[in-house]
């Protein structure tokens, strides 16, 4: 057996600009960091080399490849000419609630794949194959911030390169200023999921236009400011870019807010909160806050009704947890 374990991700500025429509013109930058929340995935060989079982929000049972209907399972297995595997995929946390859930299974699966042939893979080589996979491959309308966000892990700033390279680099922060975001960065889930590629298939379209272009470039320059503030000790700076970059964001395509959502924003922040966004493309899924200091106790206090999630950074990436076959 061998399983694998990788880090969903949530990403505060610069989202957006991991899309070739843009990146290719301008380039972009994200600012990330993957947290405590996981996606594993386990694969043993069949007892019947014949078969390949696949459990997930379904199970599958083939004797031939092309038969699977998950393309990401159909396309991997594909690629390597696996079979004959029974293999599980389980998560912290639901799909399609804006953590990045589809590219890390698609790195957790790639890893766990390699681990089988023998290899050891880096993490770039690990973030290039999701992204080949997702974007060239099956044609997902989606950018590469989540593919390298769980296959490096941490708390970083990654470029997004003209010509389609990407630099990874780690914010340096003392343990100190990680305790305080990880004790004033909240998140609630507002319930539903959604498939983010419709909304990034309008954004990809709306960024080739002047006004939503030019706010998506704001919103790489709160990227760089944030590193610079964060790099400075400056951890409270990171509310107001959150505000900053929320309403931005919302101004990128229809169906990235709601009434629902807007009215979740403006309660939080009545309560202490500096800032905020709704993470991934936008529609549904979890929000995230950044209380000012001693705010958190009294927001949690009066939103009893809602459902918040702690978290912790994670540093790790994607990981090959157990391996028995070595």
């Amino acid at each position: 057996m061998i399983i694998s374990k990788t880090p969903l991700r949530i990403s505060f500025c610069g989202g957006g600009s991991d899309i070739p429509s843009f990146y290719s013109k301008h380039g972009g930058c994200v600012l990330s960091t993957t947290i405590n929340k996981y996606i594993y995935i386990s694969s043993v060989h069949s007892f019947n080399p014949q078969i390949t079982q696949l459990k997930y929000s379904m199970v599958e049972s083939v004797t031939d490849i092309d038969e699977i209907k998950h393309p990401v399972f159909r396309e991997m297995l594909r690629r390597y000419g696996l079979s004959g595997f029974e293999m599980s995929s389980i998560s912290d946390i639901p799909a399609g609630t804006g953590l990045g859930s589809s590219s890390t299974f698609t790195v957790g699966l790639s890893n766990i794949l390699h681990a089988h042939m023998g290899e050891t893979m880096s993490k770039e080589a690990l973030a290039k194959e999701a992204c080949e996979m997702e974007i060239d491959v099956l044609e997902e309308p989606i950018g590469k911030q989540d593919q390298y966000a769980a296959a490096y892990g941490g708390l970083n700033f990654i470029e997004f390169n003209r010509d389609g390279t990407v630099q990874v680099e780690r914010i340096k922060v003392d343990t100190e200023s990680k305790r305080i975001l990880d004790n004033r960065l909240m998140m609630v889930y507002l319930g539903g999921v959604r498939s983010a590629s419709e909304i990034l298939r309008k954004q990809s379209s709306n960024t080739k236009s002047g006004k939503a272009e030019d706010n998506q470039k704001r919103m790489c320059d709160l990227a760089r400011e944030l590193r610079h503030s964060l790099e400075s000790g400056d951890m409270d700076s990171m509310g107001e870019c959150l505000d900053k970059g929320w309403k931005l964001k919302r101004t990128l395509s229809e169906g990235i807010t709601n009434p629902q959502i807007d009215e979740m924003y403006e309660r939080i922040t009545d309560l202490g909160a500096t800032g905020g966004k709704l993470l991934g493309a936008g529609g549904n899924g979890f929000m995230l806050f950044y209380a000012r200091e001693n705010a958190r106790e009294e927001i949690l206090r009066k939103t009893k009704d809602l459902r918040w999630m702690p978290f912790r950074f994670e540093s790790s990436g994607s990981q090959i947890i157990y391996n028995n076959e070595e």
